[in-house]
C-alpha cells in the first residue's frame, strides 16, 4: 500500500465507532469504519524500519474482514462482546504474522509449533480410529503394545510414523519422546489456563484458537536458550532443573527467567498478547 492509498483510506474510512454486537447488522463498510482507528493505533505499535506501517494497516483491515467471515451467532451466544474480541484477534494476529515475517530482528523457532502439530495427528489418528483404550496414554508412551496389537496394520505404521518424527524432533533438543510430549501438553495446559482466565474471550471456539495462536507465537520469538528455560519452567522443573537440562547453574537459569521476562514486558507483541 502507497501512502497516497493510506491517505484515501483515512478519508474514505471516517465515519462514527458503533458498538457492534451482531455483524450481521450493519455493513462490512460501517464495520471497517468503526475499526479503522483502532487499526491505526495497533499497527503504530509494530511499526519498525523494515515493517511498514501502511502494510500492517493491510494486514489489519483483512483480519477485520476475516473476523467478519469467520464469526457466528450460535457460538457468539449471548456475549455482546464476543464479535469486538474476535475482531481484535484477527487483527493482532494478522499483523503479528506479518511482523514476524518482515521484521528482521527476530527469528521464530518453529520446533514448538511441529511437536503439536505431530501430537495431534496422533491424537486423532488413535481417536479416528476409535480405540477402546486410553488415547492420552497411546500418545504418551512411544511403544503401546495394547493398540499396535488392537488397530489395524496401517493404523499402527502411521501412528508410528509420527511418533519417530516427534522423536527426532525431542533428540534435536536433547530430550527424550516422553519428555517432549510432556512439555507440549504442560504448555498447551498453561495457555488454555490463561484463556479461562481472560473471561471475555471464553465466549466461542475461534477466539480461543486465536489467543492460542498468538502465545504460540509469542514464545517463539524467545531465542533458544531462552525458550528452553522458560519452556522447562513452564512445565514445571524448577530453576535448578531448567538450568541443568541447558547446562546452566540455577542463578544462570535465574538470569535467563529475568532477563526474559523483562524483555517480553517491554515488547508490544507481550503487551498485546495480554491486552483486552
Amino acid at each position: 500500500m502507497s501512502s497516497s492509498d493510506m491517505s484515501y483510506l483515512k478519508e474514505h474510512l471516517k465515519g462514527p465507532i458503533l458498538k457492534i454486537t451482531d455483524p450481521r447488522e450493519h455493513s462490512t463498510e460501517d464495520i471497517l469504519k468503526s475499526y479503522f482507528r483502532e487499526i491505526l493505533v495497533i499497527a503504530r505499535k509494530y511499526t519498525r524500519p523494515s515493517v511498514e506501517f501502511e502494510d500492517l494497516v493491510t494486514e489489519g483491515l483483512m483480519g477485520l474482514l476475516d473476523a467478519i467471515k469467520r464469526w457466528d451467532p450460535v457460538k457468539a451466544g449471548t456475549n455482546p462482546r464476543s464479535f469486538h474480541n474476535l475482531a481484535i484477534v484477527r487483527i493482532k494476529s494478522n499483523m503479528f504474522d506479518y511482523f514476524l515475517a518482515n521484521n528482521t530482528l527476530y527469528t521464530v523457532p518453529n520446533y514448538m509449533g511441529r511437536a503439536m502439530s505431530l501430537i495431534e495427528q496422533i491424537k486423532n489418528l488413535v481417536a479416528g480410529y476409535e480405540y477402546p483404550g486410553d488415547v492420552q496414554e497411546v500418545l504418551m508412551n512411544f511403544e503401546h503394545a495394547g493398540f499396535e496389537k488392537h488397530a489395524p496394520a496401517d493404523y499402527v505404521r502411521k501412528v508410528r510414523n509420527l511418533k519417530e518424527k516427534l522423536l527426532n524432533l525431542a533428540k534435536g533438543f536433547d530430550r527424550s519422546y516422553e519428555d517432549m510430549v510432556r512439555n507440549v501438553l504442560k504448555i498447551q495446559e498453561n495457555i488454555e489456563s490463561f484463556e479461562q482466565g481472560e473471561e471475555e474471550f471464553m465466549s466461542s471456539p475461534e477466539e480461543i484458537a486465536g489467543q492460542r495462536e498468538y502465545l504460540d507465537k509469542v514464545l517463539g520469538v524467545l531465542k533458544e536458550g531462552a525458550r528452553d528455560v522458560i519452556v522447562s519452567l513452564l512445565s514445571g522443573d524448577t530453576l535448578e532443573q531448567a538450568g541443568k537440562k541447558q547446562g546452566f547453574t540455577r542463578e544462570r537459569a535465574r538470569q535467563i527467567q529475568q532477563e526474559t521476562l523483562e524483555f517480553l514486558q517491554r515488547t508490544r507483541m507481550y503487551k498485546d498478547a495480554i491486552d483486552e
